[in-house]
């Protein structure tokens, strides 16, 4: 195959040889047209010379290269194209090849305007009906004789004897009826004003006709239930001495329940009275049931920022007992049609959150890197108050290759705020590197190249040490998740997910004050985002990419927050086809969760991110 260098040669000397011939043949005028002919095309050669080495080669999947001739791209080997066929388009923009779209499986959707709805789930117990609860009381001064009903949650059923009472009022009073009836025909009022007291004693129409025809005074009457249900409260004791007004149970009607919810501030604009909302206990999550929200507290707990949400359930059969803790969902929607976009399309890490454009009327593929402020999250849907319009379409599929594209190419992206400052991620490490060899200089621009965005502000010196602790007990389950990945066990890596939603469940934010309480929320809503995301991953590679994200917001979140312990971030450029990935580790030794078969050493320590 001929070289570049003899086909230039060979140029050179067909010109040479069109020079001569028209110095030994010209003379006529058609050959001196012949010979403009020729010093024309001589002219363009040289131009085309000058253009080819003015030329700039790069590579559709790294736009950062830049080559002055053809040749492989020395990141991935794939063949270099002309650089003019990408724009550069500011530090906002990318232009990509259709080559490297196709390769990095881009796709995209519509900005929707659609009414969102949202399932909302919620944590509650179930309690009394506290218009159920029924006070028995001593209607007298007496004491108490027998105890029918002695323990708590007894049942009972109205007119039932629940004890007896000795009142030497009652006795009196019984006798006043009995002369009374003596002289009932001369004096019959007399007989009524005996039997009224003896009603106001509440005592039954039945025990007073009993007395009359017995025609003795009873020593002791009855303590009666006035309606059926539970004994909640025992307050009595035989030969207690009890006066007038005493309580003596608390009867509750457990055939109709409260459930009740708490429910966070942001939450509340999902709920509404008149909601049907199911629930299940923790014993029987398979056995479901239906209420409705009958009443929603105007008041927001300033311990727990949470508000209590109640609805009511019939409990014929007695199934449901107080005090059992409940799971509630509630479809919710948010009233009026607002824009939306799939939660995949967006990048968040910290405060910021971005999407990225995608300009279909552009000739060649064209993005856009655009800030967004979310609202809430809708099922798969991220709500959008600002950033977008309706009829844009923002990339679903792809965005991490599309992001890494832009940290390349040094333009603003996730991690890449400052454009134009070389803030891309570069140097890398294989594992047998040593930091020794490294110029002081080199390793204090590596170390910058992966600086997190520095949290605006943080909590470390105000954090109760129980939300300490219940963070850094989040931070041991995603390292569970971590092992899971250098073990390549797809199965352990979902369970280990699923334990640690469980653990970030149980992180009790009534442990913060306000502005804590609301930055947890940030990351805490973060975090959860991305863990949902992994529920659609169909492969060990969509977990580990899901993985990188949840390790950025996590890292963030022990910047803001701290822990118990040290924790340090690792960074490898060559996962995901060198993309590059993060992740938090105990300990400073490199074990790679993304190439864990083929470079388990490959990577840095990036910075320690918190030290107790």
């Amino acid at each position: 195959m001929p070289t570049r260098t003899n086909i230039w040669i060979g140029v050179a000397l067909l010109a040479t040889g069109m020079l001569l011939g028209s110095l030994l043949f010209g003379g006529s005028g058609s050959d001196s047209g012949t010979s403009d002919a020729s010093t024309e095309h001589a002219e363009h050669a040289d131009n085309d010379i000058d253009a080819a080495s003015d030329e700039v080669w790069t590579c559709s999947m790294h736009p950062s290269v830049r080559e002055e001739q053809p040749g492989s791209c020395p990141i991935c080997g794939m063949d270099l194209i002309p650089a003019s066929q990408t724009e550069d388009t500011g530090d906002f923009m990318l232009s990509m090849t259709e080559t490297a779209t196709e390769l990095a499986q881009v796709q995209t959707s519509r900005v929707e305007e659609k009414v969102p709805t949202r399932e909302v789930r919620l944590p509650g117990r179930i309690e009394v009906d506290e218009r159920r609860i029924t006070s028995v009381t001593a209607h007298v001064d007496g004491r108490i004789r027998d105890l029918n009903v002695d323990f708590t949650g007894a049942p009972i059923r109205e007119g039932e004897t629940m004890g007896t009472l000795y009142s030497p009022d009652l006795i009196s009073a019984q006798r006043e009826l009995l002369e009374a009836l003596q002289h009932e025909d001369r004096r019959p009022e007399m007989v009524e004003s005996a039997r009224r007291k003896l009603q106001l004693w509440e005592l039954s129409e039945e025990e007073i006709q009993r007395i009359e025809a017995a025609g003795e005074v009873q020593t002791e009457v009855r303590i009666t239930a006035p309606v059926s249900g539970i004994v909640l409260e025992r307050n009595i004791s035989r030969e207690q001495y009890v006066q007038e007004g005493s309580v003596l149970y608390e009867v509750a009607d457990m055939s109709a329940l409260w459930v009740v919810f708490e429910a966070y501030e942001e939450d509340l604009q999902w709920l509404s009275t008149g909601q049907p909302v199911t629930f299940h206990t923790r014993g029987q999550r398979s056995n479901t049931h239906e209420a409705d929200i009958t009443y929603i507290d105007p008041v927001v707990n300033p311990d727990s920022r949470t508000v209590r949400v109640r609805a009511e359930v019939s409990n014929p059969e007695g199934h449901l007992k107080p005090d059992m803790l409940v799971q509630g969902v509630i479809q919710g929607d948010a009233g009026a049609e607002q824009l939306t976009v799939p939660s995949s399309a967006v990048l968040w890490t910290g405060p910021r959150s971005l999407v990225y454009v995608h300009d279909t009327e552009a000739d060649t593929p064209h993005f856009e890197a655009r800030e967004v402020t979310l609202g809430p999250r809708v099922g798969s849907d991220y709500v959008i108050t600002d950033g977008l319009e309706a009829g844009e379409h923002v990339v679903t599929h792809g965005a991490f290759r599309i992001d890494s594209e832009f940290q390349l190419a040094d333009r603003r992206s996730m991690m890449n705020i400052e454009p134009g400052t070389g803030a891309a991620p570069g140097g890398h490490d294989h594992g047998d590197m040593d930091h020794d060899d490294m110029d002081h200089d080199d390793m204090d621009a590596s170390e910058d190249e992966h600086d997190l965005e520095a949290p605006e502000e943080t909590f470390r010196d105000e954090i109760p040490d129980a939300f300490r602790a219940q963070l850094t007990d989040v931070v041991s389950a995603y390292l569970a998740v971590r092992d899971a990945l250098i073990d390549s066990d797809e199965s352990d890596a979902r369970a280990r997910l699923d334990d640690l939603q469980a653990t970030l469940d149980d992180v009790d934010m009534s442990l913060l004050d306000s502005d804590a309480h609301d930055a947890w929320m940030e990351d805490l809503t973060a975090l959860e985002s991305h863990l949902s995301h992994v529920d659609h991953a169909d492969s060990l590679d969509g977990i580990r990419a899901e993985f990188n994200t949840i390790s950025l917001v996590l890292a963030y979140s022990i910047q803001r927050f701290g822990i118990d312990g040290v924790a340090y971030r690792q960074y490898c450029p060559m996962a995901f086809d060198n993309e590059g990935a993060y992740w938090i580790s105990d300990e400073e030794e490199i074990r790679n969760p993304y190439l864990p078969d083929t470079m388990l050493g490959c990577g840095e320590v990036i910075e320690q991110l918190d030290v107790r």
